[in-house]
């Protein structure tokens, strides 16, 4: 009998004698939860047992043997699969980072969020832009009203209404505060 047709024999052998242990192995590790096909790693254990049996390393234990080969072509294939996704997940934040950027016409690099901030409220009416910015450089309700001897309920006024105007300027720069979040 030939080397190629003795191989072939004591493949077929173990095939037979431990295809339903291969399968049982396999079948424990619940590889769907994975993405993986019990099947293709079936066959791909029984390409490494045929490499194994074409190199003629001598199997004297088969079952702990094959036991062996099931956990490292399970680890090698979830670890392929894991790969793969941080691949999918990098590729795809950078490509959503890329579109956020080229649907911005307001992402300058040279200027901060506090330009922005300042650009959109230069864009309020007058009365409210006052009160808007001293709040800005984090002054309270009272400081505000009485800096501008204006009474407290009028200051409030001017200020929510032009906080309220900002977010909306702000959101048609392309500075939406709730993507953020």
């Amino acid at each position: 009998m030939s080397s190629k047709g003795r191989k072939e024999k004591e493949f077929q052998k173990i095939i037979d004698n431990f295809s339903a242990f291969i399968r049982a192995h396999v079948l424990k590790y619940n590889l769907q939860k994975f993405g993986l096909d019990p099947e293709d790693l079936i066959q791909e254990i029984k390409l490494k047992i045929w490499k194994i049996i074409d190199d003629e390393k001598n199997i004297t234990n088969p079952p702990s043997y094959l036991k062996k080969v099931v956990e490292s072509v399970v680890i090698d294939q979830i670890r392929k699969v894991r790969k793969e996704e941080e691949i999918f997940i990098s590729e795809r934040q950078k490509l959503i980072s890329e579109n956020e950027s080229q649907f911005n016409p307001y992402s300058d690099q040279n200027c901060s969020l506090k330009e922005y901030i300042l650009k959109a409220a230069d864009q309020l009416i007058e009365s409210r832009k006052i009160v808007v910015k001293l709040y800005l450089l984090n002054m309270n309700l009272l400081e505000i009203s009485d800096y501008l001897n204006y009474s407290q309920a009028k200051t409030r006024n001017l200020l929510y209404r032009g906080l309220a105007d900002l977010r909306k300027i702000l959101k048609e720069m392309g500075l939406d505060h709730e993507k953020r979040r």
